[in-house]
């Protein structure tokens, strides 16, 4: 694409204009305005077709995928193809999604004969969550006298993977975080622990249940199994993102700049998933991830090491909310046919309906039988019990109380329902809900419940 630039439109205003009127006003002087006019026309032309196919082959490479974190900048790498032939400087400029920002609408890039320019980092900044395609690149470049403007597309594939920012809402849970802290966290397991460790000679006190009849029968005196804590458990994190993850809550996390933002419930149970990960993690256990709508969209095994959390977080971070119903017949199938050895399975889901709240109470009945089951449901600041803080101001609010209230009492209502089958829920508000299922986590491992 060619277009005239600011240059070219003065020149001519100055020139052609003044010399049109002469030769309107004065015939005579049209022998020396036509050419005059002529000239200029000429100039253009060859200022135009001067520099016209100069930078017209240039070929650009980026990353294919670049990670980051949301509400931060970072740098795209841009490089030449090919040495450039021609020495100027042209200009350059990406198509963006619209959550992202440039630090400059454009990069000046200076090239140089024969020599191969040294790749320029475009800075740029993601402020949602997300998996994103840029694929336009924009050039151009100034004709010598700058008249002309030449404008060039270059079709591209970066694919830019934003995560969410766990930084503030992961300083609560260092505690569970941190490794080698050796003497300051003690916990006491309750138990003797179900993993056998090592055999030792018989001590004054010890079962009858834990000696080894073949390694006592072989050695000729007694011989002790000891156990230890279980190990390498695993842990499975189901993430809801049917049509109930889209109502929006208060981020509890804004900055300053987005204070008073709201944001879906689905990026705060991401964020929660993505801490309970790391914390089994550090807890030395396997941990795995399951998103489901009104189907399984995603089974990632349980497994452990900085490679399956971050391939845990790249299916997290694409993850949209979908206007559906769970299916949670289907979901138990799934865990039933695919998880074979007994895991802890940690939903995060709404239960509010009371259609899906039947289901689940009937769909994960038979998935209790078989692995421990946790629900985590993440309660609006409406739904409380009656006379909570902040009382009443108008009389709209005594009906508002009185439906939280009942919202409430039928949430109560199914916990004691869920655990009469082994099913554990744990209603929690939007800021505390990473702690608390950290928490749970720890105080069941703690117990041995697995």
């Amino acid at each position: 694409m060619i277009a005239p630039r600011p240059g070219l439109i003065g020149w001519g205003a100055a020139i052609v204009l003044p010399l049109t009127i002469l030769s309107t006003l004065l015939p005579g002087w049209r022998t020396l305005t036509l050419p005059a006019l002529a000239l200029f026309v000429v100039i253009a032309l060859l200022d135009l077709l001067w520099n016209w196919r100069k930078h017209r082959d240039l070929e650009f490479v980026f990353s294919d995928t670049v990670r980051t974190i949301a509400g931060r900048s970072f740098q795209i790498p841009l490089r030449l193809l090919a040495i450039p032939a021609q020495s100027g400087a042209i200009r350059v400029a990406l198509t963006l999604p619209s959550s992202f920002s440039m630090a400059t609408v454009d990069t000046l890039l200076t090239l140089k004969s024969g020599e191969s320019p040294l790749p320029i980092r475009l800075e740029l900044r993601a402020e949602s969550r997300g998996v994103f395609l840029i694929s336009q690149l924009f050039f151009d470049w100034i004709s010598p006298l700058g008249w002309w403007i030449y404008r060039e597309r270059r079709p591209i594939r970066s694919e830019v993977r934003v995560y969410p920012d766990l930084t503030t809402e992961g300083g609560q849970l260092a505690r569970f975080l941190k490794r080698n802290e050796v003497g300051i966290h003690h916990y006491r397991h309750l138990g003797r622990g179900r993993e056998f460790e090592k055999l030792r000679e018989y001590e004054p006190g010890d079962g009858f249940d834990t000696i080894h009849w073949k390694a006592t029968a072989k050695r000729r005196h007694p011989i002790t199994k000891v156990y230890q804590t279980e190990k390498a458990q695993e842990v499975y994190v189901a993430l809801d993102s049917s049509r109930l993850s889209g109502r929006l809550v208060a981020n509890e996390y804004a900055t300053s700049k987005s204070a008073g933002e709201q944001i879906p419930t689905l990026e705060r149970a991401i964020a929660s998933s993505l801490l309970l990960c790391a914390a089994a993690q550090n807890q030395g256990d396997l941990f795995g991830l399951l998103t489901f709508s009104d189907k399984v969209d995603h089974l990632v095994t349980a497994r452990s090491g900085p490679a399956h959390f971050n391939r845990c977080r790249d299916v997290l971070a694409g993850l949209q909310t979908r206007l559906v119903s769970p299916d949670f017949g289907e979901i138990a199938s799934t865990l039933m046919a695919r998880i074979k050895r007994r895991a802890l399975i940690v939903f995060l889901t709404s239960l509010d309906d009371p259609l899906l709240s039947e289901t689940f109470l009937s769909s994960m009945d038979f998935v209790a039988r078989r692995h421990l089951v946790l629900a985590v449901m993440l309660l609006a600041p409406s739904v409380r019990p009656l006379f909570s803080p902040p009382g009443v101001e108008k009389i709209d609010d005594i009906y508002q109380n009185i439906a939280g209230h009942l919202h409430w009492t039928r949430l109560i209502e199914l916990r004691r329902q869920l655990q009469q089958r082994g099913i554990q829920l744990c209603l929690v508000s939007n800021k505390s809900v990473s702690l608390e299922m950290v928490s749970q986590y720890i105080a069941l491992k703690r117990r041995q419940a697995l």
